[in-house]
C-alpha cells in the first residue's frame, strides 16, 4: 500500500466516508454510504481494513468520548492534514490500538457490504 501522503486523491473520498462513522450520531446509518464509497474506491479489502484501523480510526477516535461531539461532518482538509501529520510519526508514538474494539466492530459491518458492492459494480 501506497503511503498516505502519496496517495491524497484516491484516499480522500474513503477518509470522508470512513469519517461519517466517527461522528456524534448513529454510525449504522452511515455503513451503507461508506461501504459503497470503499468499494469505489481503487484499495484492496485489507488496505481499506489498514486505512480504518491505522489512519481514520486513530484521529477520530476520541470524538466517541466527548458529551457533545462533531456531529455535522469532520472538516476533509483537517481530516487530510491530520491522519497526514500523524502518519509522519515513528510507529510507537501512534497508539493505534487505543478504543480498537470499535474500529474492529465497523470492519465486521463495512467488510461484507464492501464486498457485495463490489460484485454488483466491479471498480473501474
Amino acid at each position: 500500500m501506497r503511503p498516505a501522503a502519496d496517495d491524497i486523491d484516491a484516499r480522500r473520498p474513503v477518509w470522508k466516508a470512513f469519517s461519517a462513522l466517527y461522528l456524534d450520531t448513529d454510525y449504522r446509518r452511515e455503513v451503507r454510504w461508506a461501504a459503497r464509497a470503499a468499494a469505489a474506491s481503487p484499495y484492496a479489502e485489507a488496505e481499506l481494513q489498514a486505512i480504518l484501523l491505522h489512519e481514520v480510526h486513530p484521529v477520530l477516535r476520541g470524538n466517541l468520548r466527548v458529551p457533545a461531539g462533531v456531529w455535522d461532518g469532520f472538516d476533509p482538509d483537517w481530516l487530510a492534514s491530520t491522519i497526514l501529520r500523524r502518519s509522519r510519526r515513528p510507529g510507537w508514538l501512534r497508539l493505534d490500538g487505543c478504543m480498537r474494539g470499535y474500529a474492529d466492530h465497523l470492519w465486521r459491518l463495512l467488510a461484507p457490504r464492501i464486498r457485495r458492492q463490489r460484485r454488483m459494480e466491479p471498480p473501474q
